[in-house]
């Protein structure tokens, strides 16, 4: 816990600012999933296609492409990386200086599993 953060109140925020800044914590999960996806995808094919058991099939690698888009997504909603945080702490007070717009802004793609 941070020293200076004892002692002080959170502030009260409107429903429309919560709202709006639960939308900015969405964007940015899903933000840090995209960029965790490609980071994955950057690193998959610096690994050789063949191994032992010969080249790679079509399945296999859909399937590992499958797999990197849920470990991706599981990554960017525990927080592990950080990615989403900054850029919640970047933005949040330009979201709760036009929380009214940003309450209605749709974020398109949920990463619920």
């Amino acid at each position: 816990m941070d020293i200076e953060k004892i002692g002080q109140a959170q502030p009260q925020y409107t429903p429309q600012q919560k709202q709006a800044l639960e939308r900015l914590h969405s964007a940015a999960t899903q933000l840090e999933g995209v960029f965790l996806d490609m980071l994955f995808s950057a690193m998959r094919q610096t690994v050789p296609q063949q191994s032992i058991f010969g080249k790679q099939s079509n399945a296999e690698q859909t399937f590992q492409t499958m797999l990197d888009e849920q470990r991706s997504q599981q990554m960017a909603q525990s927080g592990t990386t950080g990615i989403a945080k900054v850029l919640e702490e970047q933005l949040k007070q330009s979201v709760l200086s036009d929380a009214g717009r940003e309450a209605k802004s749709e974020v398109p793609r949920e990463l619920e599993p």
